[in-house]
């Protein structure tokens, strides 16, 4: 790989051991990958909070990083974190969190702020054609699909090697030709592409059939962005998806050419009913009992949509001994406790919090209108309208 003589100055220790280490690190993954050289980077997002094993091991590197007084050159956020305004409701998975506090000082030191899964509802929103590195899957697809700013799906750590050297390196998306459409996926008649239900569940089936391939969606031509994140994550969560070009939508697939960049696709695929049937089955864990966690919003609820339940909320009551979880990130959920929403929200009984879905505590069964969580854990998959009557009105063993 090609370095500049700053590269070379750091890569051999010049500017301390730590920061050599990390330019080591990016450098060896940079070469496994054939990149040519490193790329100037505006932005990076991290997760480091998945798994206690690798939450220690990273809040470890991550501590030496800190030590080393090393910063971030780029705008840098990171996953979310425990939301304490419910402590007592996690104390049953606290252990996942119990670095949290050196975590947290150390993040703050190396210029971290900033805790979401959806970094570009806050300040973290590059524009088109900028290079970053971010992890999170849903993230990084939104990324590309919808912001048209550029990133691999980077790992933990990695990403704040990223953040701190200001540069990665140049493979994969970085690069136009290599986010050229793939495959195109045709929508049946039978298929309301209005119902985030069904959006969701084709994102289930494209990540499947998609792997790490480029899908294209032809009719989604009114899809919004919101609709697209919970799209993506979907895909992102089956298969290593990390682009999507819906043309007329998408910022570089204007036409259906320009998502091919003018050749033919690999593979046409027309998705039916049926196929977003079978994804429903086969990612909802059907329980026998009814729910004691119902979750909405993972990835977190933008502003609007986070509006959007608490409107359906208006008038309802949130069942005794079921917790129903409304998860957003901290700018949303200030505006709404300060808004003519709180009242609706404390009426319902509803819990609007900034945790991450994955990490609501026990009990189970648990309930989501989430594709992404139904994957990760053992959750019912349910629209959005039937967590809600569950959440009110009861659950039926039907």
């Amino acid at each position: 790989m090609y370095l500049t003589k700053e590269e070379e100055n750091i890569l051999e220790g010049n500017k301390g051991e730590m920061l050599s280490k990390l330019m080591k690190l990016v450098v060896e993954l940079g070469d496994s990958f054939g990149a040519e050289k490193l790329i100037k980077i505006v932005s990076c997002h991290t997760v480091l909070n998945i798994g206690l094993s690798f939450c220690r091991a990273a809040a470890d590197v991550l501590h030496r990083m800190a030590e080393a007084g090393l910063k971030v050159k780029v705008t840098t956020t990171a996953d979310p974190i425990p939301d304490m305004d419910y402590a007592k409701e996690l104390e049953s998975v606290y252990s996942l969190f119990e670095l949290q506090n050196q975590m947290m000082e150390d993040l703050s030191k190396i210029g971290v702020q900033g805790f979401t899964c959806t970094p570009y509802y806050i300040d973290n929103k590059p524009n088109l054609g900028e290079h970053c590195a971010w992890s999170e899957s849903s993230a990084v697809i939104y990324l590309n699909s919808v912001l048209g700013a550029r990133s691999n799906r980077e790992g933990g750590i990695l990403d704040l090697a990223c953040g701190i050297l200001g540069a990665t390196p140049y493979h994969g998306l970085h690069i136009t030709e290599n986010r050229k459409g793939q495959m195109l996926f045709k929508l049946a008649s039978n298929i309301d592409p209005k119902n985030l239900f069904n959006l969701t569940s084709i994102g289930l089936k494209i990540g499947e059939t998609a792997g790490n391939k480029i899908p294209v969606i032809e009719g989604l031509e009114n899809i919004t962005y919101d609709q697209l994140k919970n799209l993506g994550s979907a895909s992102a969560s089956t298969g290593a998806v990390a682009l999507i070009h819906i043309p007329g939508v998408t910022p570089e697939a204007k036409t259906l050419q320009d998502s091919f960049q003018n050749d033919k696709p690999d593979e046409i695929i027309e998705l039916e009913m049926k196929d977003l049937i079978e994804m429903r089955e086969k990612y909802s864990t059907e329980w026998q009992l009814p729910p004691k966690n119902i979750s909405i919003g993972c990835p977190q609820l933008s502003k609007e949509e986070t509006i959007n339940v608490i409107k359906k909320l208006e008038g309802k009551k949130i069942l005794e001994n079921l917790n129903f979880w409304i998860c957003t990130n901290k700018v949303v959920k200030d505006f709404i406790l300060n808004s003519e929403y709180k009242k609706v929200l404390e009426s319902s009984g509803a819990k609007l919090s900034t945790i991450c879905p994955t990490y609501i505590p026990p009990p189970k069964p648990t309930t989501t209108n989430s594709a992404k969580s139904c994957f990760y854990s053992p959750a019912t998959y349910r629209d959005m309208d039937e967590c809600i009557r569950i959440a009110t009105e009861g659950w039926k063993n039907e």
